[in-house]
């Protein structure tokens, strides 16, 4: 019998960069510093004003500057090579990055829930043209910060846009809030709107979470990939059997595949790796997978004779 371990790292169709702008350090640690200084003001401004949906929008402003020094750890650590005990690489630090992030939003979204509702049984007066200055204010440094970050694909970047877009929006409504309560001075459009702001941070983060713990717990990346795999392999001449398929992400945009290939006949080892040449070429040329490990073997490992 032959069975040998064989494993491709063909770069030149890697999902590397699939679809993802390199974002600078320098850019992040801005966007970064910017939001926090922002949520320094918007505390200061919601205190005074007493509105919950500007004392809202400052938790999520500072959530959105820990996102961004999130991603910011999370890709120096993509950047570090592998080691004798991290032979996998960094890549899942993104992910849990991005899992981190979404559990911060989950206490945030709790607190201000919680703030919003006690202000509707106990409201307060506020100042509407305040609360719109600082949510134009809000909307224009989350916007700068989201065309700052660009679009790239890693989890925990994605996190901090998220964060971004949901705030941008979350400032929108702010605006909104000021301009009733200016025209109104209706008591409780101040917790409402910070109810409808918590309620979008809420469905993205749920997405955010789902998605980052898919990656930690290696789901595959889409619920066909391992079939797709199965049918290539089979269908690929000299093969008759594969088994053990398995698919996971290893980092951001990069498939990894492991897989039992059963070959026909006796096969030396040249041709043998000349047949798993084949396979990987057409893993990467159709599938877009580059990374694969491929067991060969003669006959299926669980006959009962091995």
């Amino acid at each position: 019998m032959y069975s040998g371990l064989m494993s491709g790292h063909d770069h030149s169709h890697s999902g590397h960069s699939r679809g993802a702008e390199p974002v600078s350090n320098a850019r992040l640690a801005g966007a970064a510093g910017v939001n926090t200084g922002f949520a320094v003001v918007q505390i200061l401004v919601g205190l005074a004003l007493g509105s919950v949906v500007v004392l809202a929008d400052s938790l999520h402003q500072i959530i959105d500057a820990v996102g961004l020094l999130t991603a910011l750890a999370a890709l120096r650590l993509l950047r570090r090579p592998p080691t004798s005990s991290m032979t996998f690489g960094w890549g899942k630090a993104d992910a849990l990055g991005g899992y981190t992030s979404g559990l911060l939003l989950l206490g945030s979204i709790a607190w201000v829930v919680y703030e919003s509702i006690e202000r509707l049984f106990n409201p307060v007066a506020v100042d509407g043209g305040g609360v719109i200055l600082i949510g134009l204010a809000g909307m224009a440094v989350n916007g700068i910060s989201v065309l700052a970050l660009g679009h790239g694909e890693h989890l925990s970047l994605k996190a901090a846009r998220l964060h971004l877009l949901v705030d941008l929006a979350g400032s929108g409504i702010v605006v909104l809030a000021g301009l009733l309560l200016q025209g109104t001075g209706a008591t409780w459009v101040d917790p409402v709107a910070s109810l409808v702001v918590n309620a979008l941070v809420l469905r993205g983060t749920w997405s955010l979470l789902r998605n980052a713990s898919a990656e930690l717990l290696d789901r595959s990346p889409n619920d066909g990939a391992a079939t797709e795999v199965h049918e290539l392999i089979n269908g690929t001449a000299g093969i008759s059997n594969v088994h053990h398929v398995h698919t996971r992400n290893i980092a951001p945009g990069v498939v990894s595949v492991t897989a039992h290939v059963v070959m026909d006949g006796s096969v030396n080892l040249h041709d043998a790796q000349e047949l798993m040449h084949v396979l990987q070429d057409e893993m990467a040329d159709r599938l877009g997978i580059a990374h694969s490990t491929i067991q060969l073997e003669c006959h299926n490992c669980e006959d009962v004779v091995h």
